[in-house]
């Protein structure tokens, strides 16, 4: 038995190191194609494609970094003078490999840029030593600024790319033709500053100095490549945008002002690539509406009807689309909601139609979402003194309705929100007895709808502001008892029989059927199956257009 046991055991050892020997001549086998694979980029003239193909491989992290860290350490160490013009291709490849660098090589930002500057100063060096084959070019110091730019280093990198880019045009401005500064070098430099407006209060500042001493060496001649682009402009607007909302106050006005600018350079240089777009303005626009000023719905109205005038004219550039509608009706709620102004709801609809005509007549930018719908829904049922408001809200959603069924807009299909506003706008109608009888007609039609829709179904507040309805618009005791009952069944089948909810049956029915159905005047002494689905029953909140 021992030896059938030791012959067991010499058989399970020698499968172990089979294994074994397996393994590390797979490792070795994956090591080697990693080395082959990497000479064959390095050799092949189209070596920054293949650079970004081979560190995007699915070979491991550290054979990755192992090879860019030899590569690069075998070329740095070497005396200035001594490299091969290869070597000099090599070092332009490297660069590039080390500013792309994915992060699952797990060095830090500030180690990677700092190699790819290194590498950029041993060109430099070359040079220097007389190696008339190493050329530091535009592209070089353009790789180096997107290393810092990458580096998550916020205003060290900025300040740090800044300082390459002063240090490119004065080296062009002394003759060096191989770093004239380009469009794309300002705007590293631009968007560097706009990326660290968190660490550094001035750093909006910093970047419009850049962008006005772009344009300054531009309109003189200075550097004809510093050509100002949109892109350039629209990075620091939509940092002034996100500075709104009571962080920087002079945001909008600022925000409006570079506009002004590049429109300035459009019409009176003729500097093509400047001029403004939709975009620019859907920004400018996001920036008043987060301002909160007070006269921040006439500026955006002014700023809309103006980009309207600019489509009537025939503009492809400057004209509003959907993201446009949606913050100029956005701009109305606290005039609604905080100023109680009866005229809001009815700009809002205005505004409304005037998407949808554009949208029916062929302007696809305009397509409808529900998000439009649901907030001009919500400006009528906030409207109470307005006559006839519920049938308002009702109408604004019956054209949802239309559009999404019959339109084929999908993307404005009627959700739970605004039958619950309608029946909202229904149960706070007040005037003649005929009047809250068609209010509440119109309350249980928009809830049986949104009982049998397809795509939506009644959560608590549905359920509360029905009850509302009951108890505020049918004046028979008798009537109100038989409707809340069966509207108490169907809450409590849904489980949704909320706080608000709640409060509002109380009211609703009467002392002697709370005790039938025996009711507990505590709502933590309901049974947990009518209230299940109240923390489940509303819907994610979207995003409106106006933060795409």
């Amino acid at each position: 038995m021992t030896s059938r046991r030791n012959k067991l055991q010499c058989r399970r050892a020698g499968r172990q190191r089979s294994a074994t020997y397996r393994f590390m001549t797979a490792a070795a086998a994956a090591a080697t194609a990693s080395y082959f694979s990497l000479a064959f980029f390095l050799e092949n003239p189209t070596r920054l494609q293949f650079a970004q193909a081979y560190i995007s491989t699915g070979l491991p992290a550290h054979v990755h970094r192992a090879y860019l860290r030899k590569l690069t350490d075998d070329i740095c160490s070497t005396d200035p003078g001594s490299l091969t013009p290869q070597e000099v291709s090599n070092t332009s490849m490297l660069m590039s490999a080390w500013a792309s660098a994915p992060k699952k090589l797990r060095e830090s930002g500030k180690e990677r840029a700092m190699k790819v500057e290194n590498l950029l100063k041993r060109i430099i060096d070359e040079r220097r030593a007389g190696n008339t084959e190493a050329i530091a070019r535009t592209e070089d110091y353009n790789t180096v600024m997107k290393s810092w730019a990458v580096s998550g280093e916020q205003s060290a990198a900025a300040f740090r790319i800044e300082q390459i880019l002063i240090y490119m045009q004065d080296m062009y401005a002394s003759g060096d033709q191989d770093v004239q500064p380009n469009s794309e070098s300002f705007q590293i430099a631009i968007e560097a500053w706009t990326q660290a407006t968190e660490s550094d209060s001035k750093a909006l500042a910093r970047a419009q100095q850049i962008l006005d001493w772009m344009t300054k060496l531009y309109l003189s001649s200075a550097n004809t490549l510093a050509m100002p682009h949109t892109s350039c402009y629209y990075a620091i607007l939509k940092s002034w945008a996100a500075s709104s909302g009571g962080k920087k106050l002079e945001a909008p006005i600022m925000a409006e002002h570079l506009l002004l600018q590049m429109q300035h350079l459009y019409t009176k240089h003729g500097v093509q690539t400047a001029r403004p777009d939709t975009k620019c303005f859907n920004t400018v626009l996001s920036s008043w509406l987060k301002s909160r000023d007070i006269s921040a719905e006439k500026r955006i109205r002014q700023i809309f009807e103006y980009m309207d005038d600019c489509r009537r004219r025939g503009s492809n550039d400057i004209k509003p689309d959907a993201s446009t509608y949606n913050i100029v009706i956005a701009s109305i709620a606290p005039a609604v909601k905080e100023h109680i102004d009866m005229g809001g709801a009815r700009r809002a609809d205005r505004i409304l139609a005037r998407l949808e005509r554009g949208y029916l007549a062929g302007d696809k930018t305009l397509m409808p979402d529900t998000i439009l719908y649901n907030q001009v829904i919500d400006y009528w049922a906030k409207t109470q003194s307005v006559n006839g408001h519920y049938l308002k809200a009702r109408d604004v959603l019956d054209r949802q309705i239309s559009m999404y069924e019959s339109g084929g807009v999908r993307k404005c299909r009627p959700d739970v929100t605004g039958y619950t506003s309608v029946i909202g706008a229904c149960a706070s109608t007040s005037g003649s007895k005929l009047e809250r009888r068609r209010s509440f007609n119109l309350a249980h039609e928009t809830f049986m709808e949104c009982c049998k829709a397809k795509y939506t179904q009644p959560n608590d507040v549905t359920y509360g502001l029905m009850f509302k309805a009951v108890g505020r618009l049918l004046p028979e005791k008798d009537e109100r008892d038989r409707y809340a009952k069966v509207l108490f069944g169907l809450c409590c089948d849904d489980g949704c029989l909320g706080e608000m909810a709640y409060k509002r049956m109380l009211e609703a029915m009467s002392d002697e059927l709370l005790i039938e159905l025996g009711i507990s005047k505590h709502y933590a002494g309901l049974p947990e199956e009518w209230t299940c689905n109240v923390a489940n029953s509303h819907p994610p909140k979207k995003q409106s257009n106006n933060k795409r």
